[in-house]
């Protein structure tokens, strides 16, 4: 068993058949929080996220079953792999479930009841147990069998339909919004729930979508269709905003682009002062709200010259911050994982076995008398033996026979825990 952690959810145990990044980063979030997390995992390759690639980097050292995206969604976890095929495998889970406060899938909407893994079934083990099930679509109507991955997400929800140029394809969002904003909703659901069997007594079935909470979260597009009954068309902008102007990406200096967003008179006559154009508080192109979205073009071609005006995106930025302009660089993943605003305990060294530290993301929430603990991401297996020991009092023969009868995996990188690195 993996070190008692200290967090909020310090008590909790969690059984994990989370795939992906949708059911992997829901559990990521409640295992940084302090609970137990037992990722459960078929036998042989595992999630399938271990070996998604391609990656490159002298820096990366880690056995080829343990890929970036599967450490950040499930750091901190321990995995036991079986096959869910085998009889056998299921009475183990079922074994297991008394012990356990939630259950975290993400299968369609028929695999667990395929496997007599429901939440009725798992109620009538567990009458408190808590369950969420992460779908594209949810469980009922006619997509609940459906698969779905991120980008089906997005585009299902109406996301798509309001992002990207105005005649061209739809765009993505490139960071895998519709899992991650999924998985944390999720989460939020699961301590809603624990909450109330705290008070109540009772556990609950959680049933969350892709599709309806990208739809919900919508601040922008969606309740302006809704309350119109669809009438209100919203047309993809691009780098615009269909809301107001300026209110969009720019180009600045050293071809590095930055966001500057205002949705007032006050933002505007600061930067149009700060620009050296007071002329444009009074010019009837630029007056008004209504006439700066109908000549947005020109706008936007006016404040990218004054941006690039400046050596840096950075001086740029910091005059416009400075006159309490909402304002942005478009930076990467490493320059926030480097930049002075983010926690230094947000980008932790993780020791592992075959590398040594590895740098993992902290998930966001701070609490200011439970600190946030990241572990490190499991070996395929590595926790079969010691979860099954402790939960259902298996010998080491027992656990033998199992794994010899293909009832339980382990990959042969735990059997070299103790002896060599990987190379």
């Amino acid at each position: 068993m993996t070190e008692q952690k200290k967090g909020v959810l310090s008590g909790i145990t969690v059984l994990d058949f989370g795939r992906v990044v949708a059911g992997g980063y829901c559990t990521r979030l409640l295992a940084d929080m302090g609970a137990r997390v037992i990722k459960i995992e078929p036998p042989f390759i595992g999630d399938m996220i271990r070996l998604l690639g391609p990656f490159n980097g002298e820096s990366w050292s880690m056995p080829p079953s343990i890929s970036p995206i599967f450490l950040h969604c499930n750091a901190g976890k321990e995995s036991v792999s079986l096959d869910l095929k085998k009889p056998e495998s299921i009475e183990l889970i079922k074994r297991l479930i008394p012990q356990v406060d939630v259950v975290v899938e993400n299968f369609t909407s028929h695999v667990m009841r395929s496997y007599g893994l429901a939440y009725d079934d798992l109620r009538r083990i567990r009458e408190d147990i808590v369950m969420c099930s992460i779908t594209g679509f949810g469980s009922q109507g006619p997509l609940a069998d459906a698969p779905a991955a991120d980008g089906v997400g997005q585009a299902m929800s109406g996301m798509l339909s309001v992002t990207g140029e105005e005649d061209g394809y739809p765009y993505f969002a490139g960071n895998g919004i519709a899992d991650t904003a999924t998985a944390t909703t999720a989460a939020m659901a699961i301590l809603a729930a624990l909450l109330d069997r705290f008070r109540s007594g009772t556990g609950q079935h959680i049933d969350i979508s892709m599709m309806h909470t990208l739809f919900a979260m919508d601040g922008a597009a969606a309740p302006y269709y809704v309350v119109s009954r669809g009438e209100h068309h919203i047309p993809r902008g691009g780098r615009f905003h269909h809301l107001s102007c300026p209110w969009g990406v720019f180009k600045g200096p050293q071809g590095r682009y930055m966001v500057i967003m205002m949705t007032n008179v006050t933002p505007w006559e600061r930067l149009a002062q700060l620009m050296g154009r007071a002329d444009m508080l009074e010019d009837p192109e630029f007056a008004t709200p209504e006439a700066r979205l109908k000549n947005r073009e020109k706008v936007h071609e006016i404040i990218e010259q004054y941006l690039q005006s400046f050596e840096t995106a950075e001086a740029a930025y910091k005059a416009l911050a400075e006159e309490r302009i909402a304002v942005g660089i478009v930076l990467n993943p490493w320059e926030v994982a480097t930049h002075p605003q983010t926690p230094p305990d947000m980008i932790r060294a993780v020791p592992h076995p075959f590398t040594g530290p590895v740098l993992t993301i902290a998930t966001a929430p701070r609490f200011s008398n439970s600190p946030l603990t990241v572990g490190r991401a499991p070996l395929l297996g590595e926790h079969n033996r010691a979860v099954l020991r402790e939960f259902l009092k298996l010998s080491d023969a027992e656990l033998e026979r199992l794994h010899r009868d293909g009832v339980l995996f382990e990959d042969d990188t735990v059997a070299h825990l103790d002896v060599v690195p990987w190379r």
